[in-house]
């Protein structure tokens, strides 16, 4: 079975919605205010004039750091390979206090973390919190198992 997945779904779902107002008002503020000088330029910095480039590769560089593909005797996580016979990997369900809590997951109390060990010394070698949605982890845990 292989199942390819983004370990953090929801901060690009996030940031994509986020994307699409910079982008128009990046370009927006490029065009008129800089090219044809039409409006004043609201700023000059690298997001205000550049944000429909900068935005963009910000979200396919996450989404492609964060991609994780299980095989049946591998895991990848970006460019980094883990194999079976050398790690061993779990899900960890863990609860957060209100104040610890991320602002736009209020309401979440259980967050999880993908936990990699060397099998052979037990030592971590990756924790890496899961952005994803419930679904998603039922679907991590039955390719892990």
């Amino acid at each position: 079975m292989k199942l390819t997945i983004c370990l953090s779904k929801t901060v690009i779902i996030f940031y994509t919605i986020l994307a699409i107002p910079i982008t128009i008002g990046s370009l927006h503020n490029l065009v008129y205010g800089v090219l044809f000088n039409e409006n004043s330029t609201i700023s000059l910095g690298a997001f205000s004039l550049f944000g429909f480039i900068l935005l963009p590769l910000l979200i396919i560089s996450s989404y492609r750091n964060n991609k994780c593909i299980i095989e049946s005797d591998k895991i990848s996580i970006g460019k980094t390979e883990y194999p079976l016979t050398i790690y061993s990997f779990s899900i960890q369900e863990k609860y957060l206090p209100l104040k610890d809590r991320p602002i736009f997951f209020l309401f979440k109390k259980t967050y999880h973390d993908l936990i990699i060990k060397e099998i052979n010394t037990n030592r971590v070698i990756l924790l890496k919190e899961l952005n994803v949605f419930q679904n998603d982890i039922k679907k991590i845990r039955l390719a892990l198992s």
